[in-house]
C-alpha cells in the first residue's frame, strides 16, 4: 500500500529511499512474481471468455496482465498503439481563458489564473508521458494517475513549489480491482486474481479504496472508457495466433514439394536396393538420376496454392484496425502493394483525426481532475476562468504570411511587427527608405533635380535650345501628319501617287532635321513626351 498512500507519498524524501529509487519503484520490485508469469500460455477462447467475464465484475488483474503482453506480441495492436501515440505527440498544450467571462469576473482574475495554471503544468516532470497514458485508456479501459507533489523538506525546487504536482505517476492497471462496472476502484498491490465486485471491500479494505480517507479522489487523475479495444483485440489475437500456427504447419507440410517415385518394371535381380536408394534421394529433393521407365508424382501439388490461413489472419487484423481507427482501414493498405500519395495522406489524416478526438477527451479529464482543483485551492471563491487544452500546432507558411501582410497593407491596413515575427520566425529590422519620390516639374515633366540644373548647359546645348528645336520639329511634323490623314481618304490612284511623292519630300526634310543634331532631337522629344505625360497625370 506504500505505493499509492497519500501519507506515505508525502513522506517520500531522498533520505527514505536509495538514491535514484522512489518508494513506488521499491514496491514494484518486491512483487517479482509477475516477471515469471506468462499469461499467454494456454490462452484459448474459453479462457478468454472467462477473463472478460471476470473484468465485467471488476476483477481486472489477469485481463490487464494479458493485455500488457498482448501489446508487445500482437504486431497489428503494437503498430496501432504506436501510430496513435505518435499522432498525439504532434499536439501541443496551452492554457487558455474562457471566451466569455462570467458576471462579476474580471480580466485581471482570468490572466492571474492563466499564469498560475501554466506554471503548475510546467512543473510536471512527466507531462508528455501522462498524455500517452491517458490516451491508452482506449486500449485498456482505464488509466489511473496519482499526483505526486513537491515537499518543502526535499529542498531545491521543491522548497519554492511546496504542494505543486511534480509527477502524474502512472499506476499499472493490473494492480486495481473495482466494485463492479461502475463502482470505486481499489488498490490491489499484489495483482491478486478473483478480487472484484463485493469482494473488494472485504478483501482489500477501506484503506485501499480510491475516494476514501487514505486515498482521496482529488489526488488522482482517472480516465475511463466504456468500450475499450481489449474486448475485440483479445479474441482477435487468439484467432490470429491459431491461424499463424496452422499456417506454419501448412508450410512445413506443403512448402517443399514431396515426391513419390514409381520404379520401372523388370528391375534386374540384385539391383533393387540400389534403385530404391536412388529413388529415395530424388523423392527427398536431392538431385539424381532414375533408370528408364521411372516416374515421379507430387500428390500435394494441387493443394499447395489453396491456403486459407493468411486470409484468416488478415481478417483478425482488419477487425482490430477497424475498431482502433473508427472504421479507417488505410492502415492495412501497406500489405497490398504499398501506399500511394492519396492513400498515404488519408492514412496520416486518419490518425491525426483520432489524435484530435483523443485530445478532446484528455482535456476534459485534466480540466476536471486537475485544473478545477488546483484553481480552487489558490483562487477560492472565484469561478474557473482558465483551462488546459491539448491542441494541434499551427504551422504557418512564412511566404504566405508575408504575402498576406503586403495585401493588407495595400488595402490600407497595418499589421503589428510582433505578429509578423511570431508567424514567420523572422527578426525584422527597420530599413531607411526614401520617403517620397522626387517631385516632377509641372511645366516640363522633369525631376526637380534636373530642373535645378536647367540654367546650365545640358548635353552641350544652351538653355532654351530644346524649345527652338521643338518648334522646328513640329513645323516639319504637321504637314506629314496632314498628308497621312489625307492618304486614307484618296480613291483615285493617280492622286494617291502624287500625294505619296509630296509625303516623301516632307519626310526628307524631317529626316534631315532630326539627323542634323540627334542630341537636340532626343532632348526635344524627351521634353515633349514628359510634358504630355505630366499633363495626363493631372486630375
Amino acid at each position: 500500500m506504500a505505493e499509492v498512500s497519500v501519507k506515505a507519498r508525502r513522506s517520500q524524501t531522498s533520505a527514505t529511499a536509495p538514491r535514484g529509487k522512489a518508494a513506488a519503484e521499491l514496491v514494484r520490485q518486491s512483487n517479482r512474481w509477475r516477471d515469471n508469469y506468462n499469461p499467454l500460455r494456454s490462452l484459448v477462447i474459453s479462457r478468454v471468455v472467462s477473463i472478460l467475464e471476470a473484468a465485467e465484475r471488476g476483477d481486472f488483474a489477469e485481463l490487464q496482465l494479458v493485455m500488457r503482453k498482448l501489446e508487445r506480441r500482437y504486431p497489428v495492436l503494437k503498430g496501432l498503439k504506436t501510430r496513435r501515440l505518435s499522432a498525439l505527440e504532434k499536439l501541443d498544450w496551452d492554457i487558455k481563458v474562457v471566451d466569455e467571462l462570467p458576471e462579476g469576473a474580471t480580466q485581471a482574475q482570468a490572466d492571474a489564473q492563466q499564469k498560475f495554471l501554466r506554471s503548475r503544468y510546467e512543473l510536471i516532470e512527466n507531462l508528455t508521458e501522462a498524455f500517452g497514458r491517458l490516451a491508452l485508456a482506449e486500449f485498456r479501459g482505464y488509466t489511473i494517475l496519482q499526483k505526486h507533489r513537491y515537499a518543502a523538506g526535499d529542498g531545491g525546487v521543491a522548497a519554492t513549489n511546496d504542494g505543486a504536482v511534480r509527477e502524474l505517476h502512472w499506476l499499472p492497471q493490473d494492480q486495481f480491482s473495482r466494485e463492479g462496472c461502475f463502482g470505486d476502484f481499489f488498490y490491489n498491490q499484489d495483482s491478486r486474481f478473483g478480487i472484484g465486485g463485493d469482494s473488494c471491500a472485504a478483501t482489500l479494505g477501506e484503506q485501499n479504496r480510491i475516494g476514501g480517507e487514505d486515498l482521496p479522489r482529488e489526488e488522482f487523475v482517472i480516465r475511463e472508457v466504456d468500450d475499450p479495444l481489449y474486448e475485440i483485440a483479445l479474441i482477435a489475437f487468439v484467432n490470429w495466433a491459431m491461424g499463424r500456427k496452422d499456417h506454419a504447419a501448412f508450410v512445413e507440410i506443403f512448402g517443399l514439394p514431396n515426391a513419390i517415385v514409381i520404379m520401372p518394371a523388370n528391375i534386374p535381380a540384385g539391383k533393387e536396393d540400389e534403385y530404391r536408394a536412388g529413388a529415395e534421394k530424388v523423392a527427398d529433393g536431392v538431385s539424381g538420376a532414375l533408370p528408364a521407365g521411372s516416374d515421379a508424382k507430387f500428390p500435394g501439388e494441387a493443394v499447395r496454392g489453396n491456403s486459407p490461413f493468411k486470409e484468416y489472419c488478415d481478417a483478425q487484423d482488419a477487425d482490430v484496425v477497424l475498431a482502433g481507427t473508427g472504421g479507417r482501414l488505410a492502415m492495412l493498405a501497406a500489405d497490398k502493394g504499398g501506399l500511394g500519395d492519396g492513400p498515404a495522406e488519408e492514412h496520416a489524416d486518419a490518425f491525426d483525426d483520432i489524435a484530435q478526438a483523443d485530445a478532446r477527451k484528455i482535456n476534459a479529464v485534466l480540466q476536471a481532475d486537475f485544473d478545477k482543483l488546483e484553481l480552487a485551492a489558490d483562487f477560492p471563491g472565484q469561478p474557473v476562468l482558465a483551462y488546459f487544452e491539448l491542441c494541434s500546432v499551427e504551422e504557418e507558411d512564412a511566404t504566405a504570411v508575408v504575402t498576406n501582410v503586403v495585401s493588407l497593407k495595400g488595402a490600407g491596413y497595418k499589421v503589428k511587427r510582433e505578429q509578423v515575427e511570431e508567424k514567420t520566425g523572422f527578426e525584422l529590422e527597420e530599413v531607411e527608405v526614401e520617403a517620397t519620390p522626387p517631385s516632377l516639374n509641372e511645366e516640363a515633366g522633369l525631376p526637380a533635380e534636373r530642373r535645378a540644373r536647367s540654367d546650365a548647359p545640358y548635353l552641350n546645348r544652351s538653355a532654351g535650345s530644346a524649345d527652338t528645336f521643338g518648334q522646328a520639329l513640329a513645323a516639319k511634323l504637321d504637314p506629314v501628319s496632314a498628308l497621312l490623314n489625307r492618304i486614307t481618304e484618296i480613291k483615285d490612284d493617280a492622286q494617291m501617287i502624287a500625294t505619296l511623292q509630296t509625303l516623301l519630300t516632307h519626310s526628307d526634310g524631317l529626316t534631315a532635321l532630326v539627323t542634323a543634331d540627334v542630341t537636340k532631337a532626343a532632348n526635344a522629344l524627351e521634353q515633349t513626351t514628359a510634358a504630355a505625360f505630366a499633363k495626363g497625370l493631372k486630375p
